[in-house]
């Protein structure tokens, strides 16, 4: 009624309406930005990038046979322009392996450009997509840790393939592991005394408290994604709970040693382990879950290829493995450890597949470089390196005339790591939820050569 009174009063009022409208877009943004903690200010600019982009792509159109008609030369590179090849792992499941397969890979092909590690930002997303921005281009190597695919399978598809070329596509190497040697090894590798260099933010972290505010939005994604036709339902909605609540009773047994690492040091290695599980498991740091989670994307993409090419009548193309255009090759990085050689050549017959200009490698060439890897590996655990805190005796060698000699091929488990192993296991939750997550790394690992 006040607004109807005068033309002031009326202006007045629109003032008001305007000022009232922009506080809400603020307390919005504020709001979002609180529930999504981890999406910077670089996921927005590349969002307004992809927002400004009048170019927008269907899965059929990125996956589809190459037409001999060039009508678009931005999106129709020369057949000369290479894969791109994107190298996935996460914590503890081989960070420095990643770089050494990169650089193997740089040495055979000169032409390939190198990239920054993490092309983009590890352990975030697009509020809205749900997956980050790739942003890749062909010919190009990238290494990425961690990332959040929790979009669309189709969106993912666009953002595997937008940028690589039409005659070739993107190689992707997943390196993933056993969950319960991949916890094993971040509680051992948290609670070194010393603490290895760049990881002083284990001692002024509570991990309890950080997860807190982002364990029920990731609780949201990642059992979408295991509700998913087809997918695993590796966990309930109340073991997000459950784990918080384990944490907590954990953390607050010693309050007289603040900080993480503090607790790893002095809580006992059964409970210690716990607390440092619980962290991969919970909100942004939950990399397990997110490792399972992308397993079953991938395998989500690839079937979206296998039904394009079904629909399009195509499926020969798709059972060639060099013509696809999503080429994934799952390895483990338990088995690089017990076994670097056969791992290193599985991974250079990848790479070399459809590659018939020059990079394609023979067989005495492999054995040579995936040797000289197994050396350097050795040589690395034997000196006790602190990035590497293998969970199998050091294998055994024997020198002769200078020459390496193997005694074992294989190296087995510890005695404390088989503790340790166990007591995940008998735990009615851990037990439970990582042993659905083997499982799953199992399946996704079978096969000689797991390119589908």
């Amino acid at each position: 009624f006040f607004c109807t009174m005068s033309r002031k009063t009326a202006r007045v009022c629109l003032l008001a309406a305007i000022a009232l409208a922009f506080l809400s877009i603020l307390r919005y943004t504020n709001e979002q930005e609180r529930l999504h903690p981890h999406d910077s200010s670089n996921l927005n600019s590349l969002k307004s990038r992809r927002l400004s982009s009048s170019k927008t792509y269907q899965p059929q159109q990125l996956i589809q046979s190459p037409s001999n008609e060039n009508t678009d030369e931005e999106d129709t590179a020369s057949s000369e322009e290479g894969y791109t090849y994107l190298i996935i792992h996460y914590h503890k499941s081989g960070h420095i392996l990643t770089q050494n397969l990169r650089d193997i890979l740089l040495q055979i092909d000169p032409s390939i450009q190198r990239n920054y590690i993490d092309r983009f930002p590890k352990r975030q997303h697009d509020p809205t997509t749900k997956c980050p921005h790739l942003t890749l281009h062909p010919n190009t190597v990238y290494v990425q840790s961690s990332p959040d695919f929790f979009c669309d399978v189709d969106i993912l598809a666009e953002e595997l393939l937008t940028r690589p070329t039409k005659q070739r596509g993107v190689k992707l190497i997943h390196l993933i592991r056993d969950p319960f040697t991949m916890a094993i090894s971040n509680y051992n590798y948290h609670s070194q005394d010393p603490l290895p260099e760049g990881e002083n933010w284990v001692k002024r972290t509570n991990p309890c408290a950080v997860e807190d505010k982002s364990t029920l939005i990731y609780a949201d994604l990642f059992m979408k994604t295991f509700t998913s036709p087809g997918a695993y339902r590796l966990m309930e909605y109340e073991d997000f709970k459950i784990i918080q609540t384990m944490c907590h009773r954990l953390y607050d047994q010693q309050q007289s040693s603040p900080g993480f690492y503090q607790h790893l040091l002095h809580l006992s290695p059964t409970d210690g382990l716990i607390l440092a599980t619980t962290y991969l498991m919970l909100g942004h740091g939950g990399d397990i879950l997110r490792m399972a989670n992308n397993i079953i994307k991938l395998r989500q993409l690839q079937t979206l290829e296998r039904q394009i090419h079904l629909q399009q009548h195509t499926l020969a193309t798709f059972s060639n493995e060099s013509k696809r255009k999503v080429q994934v090759l799952t390895m483990s990085m338990d088995n690089f450890i017990r076994r670097p050689k056969e791992s290193t050549i599985q991974f250079l017959e990848f790479i070399s597949l459809g590659n018939n200009d020059g990079v394609l490698l023979s067989m005495e060439e492999k054995e040579e470089i995936a040797t000289r890897y197994e050396e350097m590996y050795y040589g690395k655990v034997t000196a006790g390196d602190e990035h590497i805190t293998s969970l199998l005796s050091k294998p055994k060698k024997m020198m002769s005339d200078g020459n390496i000699v193997e005694e074992e091929t294989m190296v087995v488990m510890s005695d404390k790591v088989a503790v340790l192993e166990q007591s995940l296991r008998e735990n009615v939750l851990w037990g439970r939820v990582l042993g659905n997550i083997a499982n799953l790394v199992e399946e996704s690992l079978k096969g000689v050569h797991n390119w589908y």
